[in-house]
């Protein structure tokens, strides 16, 4: 029997609210037929980890959910000093625990050995899938030991591939690496960015697909954007590529000195890693919204709209240390889209759907193919609201859709017994629905932190519908 406190009686609920037709359901409701009432979980045995969270999502061809991120394994004689690793789930398209996948004693996870012996944080911040089946992915390795990137490859079962890099391993010392990509030609494409003497750098890299860099990008496979040239921060949070293979990233720059505040920051850049002077003029640009007056302005997360332009999700300031959400678009040539968003501020739309959050992030952006843009939130809610796993939709011109969700906005409890949930990664499957996955304290007896994901059906799919193959890039 479905209790009034659990996920599956409240997406029950939600789905039979919101049903369009007897066979035709709505975009934006927990699909009933993924995990119990649309809600999966994988949940930590407290010896491999007590937390599990994940950052980055791709379909694989048999339609598999593939989750990348971290665990964290709690150590009771350093418990302020937890153990974090970069770790994999599979889950079946059904929403059920893949058993035959990994290397732990939590079926279905794969934890990775320390990328950087001695350090005690890492976990991965983005992947993408080869064609030949295996998966690279970026992120950090940090605390007790330097400050490393890493770009890691791993075949179908989680291991490392030794003809890459050293053991499967590229470091790439004093950066964070974010995003990463994989172009035409197989090469390997991340953005980050690099530390030295306190001055964040703005990093793209290259590489070749057996991890060596690419010498006919950048400097020896680097190239760095300075933006405006006055030696200030600059930070890259995602990254995407053009259908030929121009690279696309986001992020903000310190354009009010050090720790004084930054605006949102995008670039454009060539083949070569040059940048590309057809957009904005420049190959980048440095913006936000001269109708109000924020100095707290961040992109989180990009995607490329169907005339060629670029959505963006973000942050800026509503108040004192508050920050909301933000969705811009620039054109084609990297200009401020004047028909999009709201009417009083052109190019920029800033949904009030979140008045309790003291601070909200974009976790996760997609565009549809008929240009609507899907942005997942994670935020920040002081006692007694409590996070949730929250999304919203625009129309392609930025208006909230209210044909996805309650309105335009999706925003379900995936602990309502426990003490939150929140929002993570997202990815837009090739059947056009929506998996969002994230982390989901259901107890509040108990310190474990489950990986949740849930299924929304997208695009008025039928109920008994079959899976599209291929998958997410």
């Amino acid at each position: 029997m479905l209790s009034l406190r659990t996920p599956a009686f409240a997406a029950a609920a939600l789905v039979a609210s919101l049903i369009a037709a007897p066979c035709l359901a709505a975009d934006g409701v927990p699909d009933p037929d993924f995990g119990n009432g649309g809600a999966a979980f994988i949940t930590p045995d407290d010896v491999e980890a007590r937390e599990l969270q994940p950052f980055a999502a791709i379909t694989l061809p048999n339609t598999q959910i593939l989750l990348g991120g971290q665990r964290m394994k709690y150590n009771p004689a350093v418990p302020f000093e937890p153990e974090y690793r970069a770790m994999l789930a599979l889950m079946n398209p059904d929403g059920s625990i893949d058993t035959s996948f990994g290397n732990s004693s939590i079926p279905g996870v794969v934890v990775l050995p320390a990328i950087v012996d001695g350090s005690r944080m890492e976990g991965i911040e983005s992947m993408r899938r080869l064609d030949d089946g295996s998966i690279v992915a970026v992120g950090v390795s940090q605390v007790n030991t330097p400050l490393r990137g890493f770009v890691v490859k791993v075949d179908a079962t989680g291991a490392l591939d030794p003809n890459f890099g050293a053991g499967g391993i590229v470091l790439v010392a004093n950066t964070y690496m974010h995003a990463v990509a994989i172009d035409s030609q197989g090469r390997i494409v991340a953005a980050g960015e690099h530390i030295a003497s306190g001055l964040y750098t703005s990093t793209v890299i290259r590489l070749a697909a057996d991890g060596t860099p690419d010498d006919t990008f950048g400097t020896s496979g680097t190239a760095t954007i300075d933006w405006d040239g006055a030696g200030e921060s600059g930070y890259l949070t995602s990254m995407v590529l053009t259908d030929d293979d121009r690279i696309v990233v986001g992020g903000f720059y310190e354009v009010y000195g050090s720790g004084l505040g930054s605006d949102f920051a995008m670039a454009r850049l060539a083949t070569d890693g040059t940048l590309d002077p057809s957009f904005a003029g420049t190959g980048w640009r440095v913006f936000h919204d001269a109708t109000e007056n924020s100095w707290i302005n961040g992109i989180n997360r990009i995607g490329l709209t169907p005339d060629g332009g670029v959505a963006y999700g973000g942050y800026h300031m509503i108040g004192d240390n508050l920050t909301g959400l933000i969705v811009g678009h620039v054109d084609a040539n990297g200009e401020i889209d004047q028909a999009f968003g709201d009417a009083g501020s052109p190019g920029y739309f800033k949904p009030a759907v979140l008045p309790n959050a003291q601070a909200a992030y974009a976790s996760g952006l997609v565009v549809q193919a008929d240009g609507k843009i899907v942005v997942a939130v994670t935020y920040y809610a002081p006692f007694p609201d409590k996070q949730d796993f929250f999304a919203l939709r625009t129309t392609g011109t930025g208006q909230l859709d209210a044909t996805f969700a309650d309105g335009g906005i999706f925003d379900f409890d995936l602990a309502p017994a426990g003490v939150y949930s929140d929002l993570s990664a997202m990815m837009l499957q090739p059947d056009g629905n929506l998996i969002l996955a994230g982390r989901s304290m259901q107890s509040t007896e108990s310190p474990i932190v489950d990986l949740g994901v849930m299924r929304l059906l997208n695009g008025g799919e039928p109920d008994d519908r079959i899976f599209a193959s291929g998958f997410d890039p």
